[in-house]
Parts: structure tokens; sequence; C-alpha cells
């Protein structure tokens, strides 16, 4: 999992590429990205054929993004879309998913969404209609707010970003205090939660008190729905 990338003109092209090939390192199964992929103007993305970078990316069973607050801010929704999918990613806003034929795939739109949309983002219940529960379910929801609604909902493993850590120190306390969980993992119930701090910056391209992070999980279906998490 990749968060808050934030590719533009300050995370640019170089250092997307530095990040696949970390990645690939790993050899993923699954990359999973929980929005602010693209830092709210979309021009650099194209002007720096970072859709030509993303497509070394190597996984098995391919990389699914959702929106962050940043691919609404800009007012280029479609654009940014467009551009993610043609960097070989699966977007998905407001959308489920069969991966494998073994586990579900949630991908809920950012809760700015009905700011862009004007219309609200659809209901967990709505997402769910359908999905087997006998099987593994995954969300990705980039901003953790009401962890309860997944926990409530039977979510098997939330993921999510956002917060940074706060970015610079001592933001982090603000953070600690906004969030639930605003950074690493939590378990709630029978539901399993990693918010991760990100990879990118917003602003300037500085981290204090906290480190870019690509998070590897790895996950053991152990029968009926539920997940147990090895490390991170």
């Amino acid at each position: 999992m990749l968060g808050d990338i934030h590719l533009g003109r300050i995370v640019n092209a170089k250092r997307l590429a530095a990040m696949v090939e970390r990645v690939n390192t790993l050899h993923p199964d699954l990359v999973l990205l929980a929005g602010d992929t693209i830092d709210e103007d979309v021009g650099p993305f194209a002007e720096q054929q970072m859709p030509a970078v993303f497509h070394r990316l190597q996984s098995r069973l391919g990389c699914y993004a959702i929106f962050g607050n940043h691919e609404y801010i800009g007012g280029q929704a479609a654009e940014a879309s467009r551009s993610i999918s043609e960097a070989g990613v699966i977007v998905l806003r407001d959308q489920t998913r069969l991966v494998d034929d073994s586990f579900y795939l949630v991908g809920r739109d950012d809760r700015s969404s009905p700011r862009a949309n004007h219309h609200p983002r659809a209901p967990l219940s709505a997402l769910l209609q359908g999905v087997d529960r006998t099987r593994p379910i995954i969300m990705l929801d980039h901003q953790p707010f009401h962890l309860e609604e997944a926990e409530e909902a039977g979510i098997d493993l939330q993921l999510s970003g956002h917060t940074h850590r706060g970015q610079l120190y001592p933001n982090n306390y603000i953070t600690h205090r906004m969030f639930e969980d605003d950074w690493g993992y939590l378990r709630k119930g029978a539901t399993q939660y990693i918010v991760t701090c990100g990879f990118g910056t917003w602003g300037p391209p500085l981290r204090t008190g906290n480190s870019p992070e690509i998070v590897d999980i790895t996950l053991h279906f152990t029968g009926g729905s539920s997940l147990s998490r090895e490390g991170k």
C-alpha cells in the first residue's frame, strides 16, 4: 500500500521511478494506492510521462487506486481518473471488485467528493450488496474518520492515508487528537485498520518526526471471512 504520493512538480517522475523500483523489489501480489496519488494539478502527471513509469510496476494481481481529497481540490477529477487509468491502474470510486476469485476490494470515494459531485458518496451498505460474506473484504478509504462504520459493516481490513502523521513535527500531536488511528495498526473487534503516513509530501518537500513509507502487508486467510496480520 502507498498513500499520499502527491505527484506533481515537487514529487516528480524521478521520485516516482524510485518508488516503483522499491515496490518491485517486494514482489507484491497487489499494489493499492490509498488516495492523493496526484497533487491537484493533473498537468505534470502527463507532461513528465508518469503513466509510463507506473506501467513498470510488477504486481501479480494488478494495481488499484481510490481518490483522496487532492484529486478533487484541483477541480480535475475526471482528468485525474483518466490519467491514473492510463497508467494501468484501476480506479475504484464507490465500487467493489472480486479479486482473484478470492477476496473483495472495496474502494470508497473520498469524503470530499460531495462538494465536487454534488451528491453524497455511496453508503457502505450499498457497496456491500451482493457481496459473499464468506470471503474476506478489504476496503480502501482515504480519510480514516468514523472507523466504526467499517467495524459495523463487517469489513475485515481497512486501509487509509491522509494524515501524513502531521508531516512536520509537532503536527503529529494534532493528527493524534483528530484521528482514532493517525498512523499504524489498530484493531476494533474483528476489523483491522492500517493507516499510512504516506510516501510523498504536501507543500514543502520536507518531513520531520516521521519518514515516507511503502507499507508491506502480509495477509493470511484463516477461513470464513477473517484475516490475520503478520507484519507491516
